[in-house]
């Protein structure tokens, strides 16, 4: 619904959900107006009002995951290279086959640390995604918790 009229030269009509126009209209400032829409608020980029918390706590996560992912792999190459366990992933088992476990390890290491990136910077974008980083983040976290409960009792046997 559109508001009364001018006052004064200036424009007082309300536009579309009521957003008053006064002044930004007669100046033209396309920028002003967007400003008072709800969807917009960064600088030029649209978001969803309802975005949820800054996405500065991705960073961290990416950074936990890279660490368990690195602690993955060389707990791995120790039980593998022991002959205490063997791989349990059959394409890096079959990788490791070919290229060797310390090759076949550090390949591994490096795609999973690429797709880590890749989702944790596509979580920085989308609020959904988070929710997978999340899920991620605890299932690669119970893995490591194996293995360090595992490396733990291993070193304990040799060194104690």
């Amino acid at each position: 619904m559109m508001g009364a009229g001018v006052d004064g030269g200036t424009d007082t009509r309300t536009g579309a959900a009521g957003i008053p126009l006064a002044g930004a209209r007669a100046a033209g400032d396309a920028a002003a107006l967007l400003d008072r829409i709800p969807a917009w608020r960064a600088r030029g980029r649209l978001v969803e009002a309802s975005e949820g918390p800054p996405t500065s706590s991705v960073a961290g996560i990416r950074r936990l995951l890279l660490a368990m992912v690195v602690l993955d792999s060389v707990a791995t190459y120790v039980w593998v290279s022991t002959g205490l366990a063997i791989e349990g992933n059959p394409l890096v088992a079959h990788v490791m086959d070919g290229l060797g476990d310390g090759p076949g390890l550090a390949l591994r290491t490096i795609w999973s640390a690429g797709l880590v990136v890749a989702l944790t910077a596509l979580a920085r974008r989308r609020r959904r995604v988070r929710f997978a980083v999340t899920f991620v983040a605890v299932i690669l976290g119970l893995v490591s918790l194996v293995h360090l409960s595992a490396l733990v009792a291993f070193w304990g046997g040799v060194l104690g």
